[in-house]
């Protein structure tokens, strides 16, 4: 930044003793003169133009930065949004109640639309009890899943005597033995829970199904039997002459390890084929439409819960955006009435380089006046302080800016005046708004609930 010189600095950039011994020897200064010398015009243009020209437009940048600073503060704006919080927070709750009354109307009429098709349903196939079915499937799989690996690794051990992979090929075998077990358990199930329809029709297919799966589980098995005991005489011809057995001699298995295999086997269809069935209950599609109800039942309870929370943290996050505003006024008025302040103390020592500026004037006229004597030996002409002459035409600080904001920092210690109450009143606004919505959905809910037969879920 621009500074007063100091005056020996100022006398040699002048380069003032050539100028001086220059005049002299021109014969300037005359004595008694009145008139002031090209010289001495000149010290004055250099303290106006290279002095205080440039010290004035430094000081006129920096009050500048201060108010496009302060322009950029928003106090009116942010406090009219606090004022406005009682409107604001209303708007903002009725839109986010009327989507949560239309989710939750939705979903009462799927909940009421999905029981009357269950109580339709339990009419017409003459049910009178509730379904027994297992709610959590994770248990039921995860014994499925124990006894295919069970099965699986009881039947390689077998299997891998004749396979040229060894252990590795007996496995895959094994396990595909495994997964066909557990498609026709799956099939034998279904047919299964068919055969106890109320329909006659239904019944008799189901049972018929039923038996066929059966009458093809057991050749499984104990074609299973006849292929494990094959391996034994010829691996390479074991499938041939398993078909072929197992079509001549069904029970004709003579080794005591295919036996074994067609009772791992058969136990493991059993049992795989009682855990299909016991997951659901024995009525088919019983458990499907009691599933359903449910799933509705327990999503609205969901929603009711959650539409009051919904409320709750819609009024949360407000007062949050209240109160960051609240600190974002104060932050601001600090930083304004810090800027004033900062601009108050750039225009006095704004005066203050007048003055110094002023007083360098002075030195260098004297100096020059003083040294031209001594060339001279005599007394130097008058010289009168020629920057007083110009005091008018010196350039002036563009303080606008800083006098309207001296008027806006009076009214901004009023709103910081009065903000401890409006955000008190902003808060008290928000909680009364939450509580008076949480009534109005307790009341839709239970208007809800009325309409659609839904009362005491």
């Amino acid at each position: 930044m621009t500074s007063i010189p100091a005056t020996k600095a100022a006398i040699s950039a002048l380069k003032l003793e050539q100028r001086v011994e220059r005049d002299v020897k021109a014969g300037i200064p005359e004595i008694d003169r009145n008139s002031h010398t090209e010289s001495e015009e000149s010290l004055r243009s250099y303290v106006i133009r290279e002095i205080i020209g440039k010290v004035h437009q430094d000081r006129q940048a920096q009050l500048d930065e201060q108010v496009e600073a302060r322009n950029e503060v928003g106090i009116r704006q942010l406090y009219q949004d606090v004022k406005n919080t009682e409107k604001t927070i209303s708007q903002r709750i009725g839109n986010r109640f009327s989507v949560i009354a239309q989710d939750l109307k939705r979903i009462a009429r799927e909940l009421s639309s999905v029981r009357m098709d269950l109580e339709i349903f339990k009419h017409r196939n003459d049910l009178t009890r509730e379904a027994i079915y297992r709610e959590s499937k994770i248990l039921h799989y995860s014994i499925i899943f124990f006894i295919v690996i069970f099965e699986t690794a009881l039947n390689s051990f077998f299997l891998s005597k004749g396979s040229e992979l060894g252990l590795v090929g007996g496995f895959f075998q094994a396990f595909i033995i495994s997964l066909v077990n557990l498609g026709l358990a799956a099939f034998a199930a279904f047919a299964l829970r068919g055969s106890f329809h109320r329909n006659i029709l239904r019944k008799l297919l189901a049972l018929l199904l039923f038996a066929a799966i059966g009458a093809v589980a057991t050749a499984f098995v104990l074609g299973v039997g006849h292929y494990r005991e094959a391996l034994e005489l010829n691996p390479f011809i074991a499938s041939k002459l398993a078909v072929m057995n197992l079509w001549g001699d069904p029970f004709g298995i003579h080794d005591f390890n295919s036996w074994i295999m067609v009772i791992v086997s058969g136990i493991a269809l059993i049992l795989l084929t009682a855990k299909f069935f016991v997951v659901d209950d024995r009525y088919p599609g019983y458990t499907a439409m009691t599933r359903r109800v449910k799933e509705l039942q327990n999503q609205w309870c969901r929603s009711c819960a959650g539409a009051i929370e919904e409320i709750n943290e819609v009024a949360e996050e407000f007062q949050q955006e209240v109160a960051e505003t609240e600190r974002e006024i104060r932050s601001q008025y600090i930083s304004f009435k810090s800027s004033i302040e900062r601009s108050e103390e750039i225009r006095s020592h704004y005066e203050e380089d007048i003055v110094k500026a002023q007083g360098l004037l002075d030195e260098l006229v004297r100096y020059y006046q003083s040294y031209s004597a001594r060339m001279m030996n005599r007394r130097a002409a008058y010289f009168g302080e020629l920057l007083r002459f110009e005091l008018d035409k010196l350039p002036k600080l563009n303080t606008t800016g800083l006098e309207q904001h001296k008027g806006d920092l009076v009214a901004f210690d009023q709103v910081l005046h009065d903000l401890d109450q409006v955000y008190a009143d902003s808060v008290a606004a928000i909680n009364r708004r939450s509580d008076e919505v949480q009534r109005q959905l307790s009341a839709l809910i239970g208007s809800i609930e009325r309409d659609n037969g839904l009362s005491g879920l």
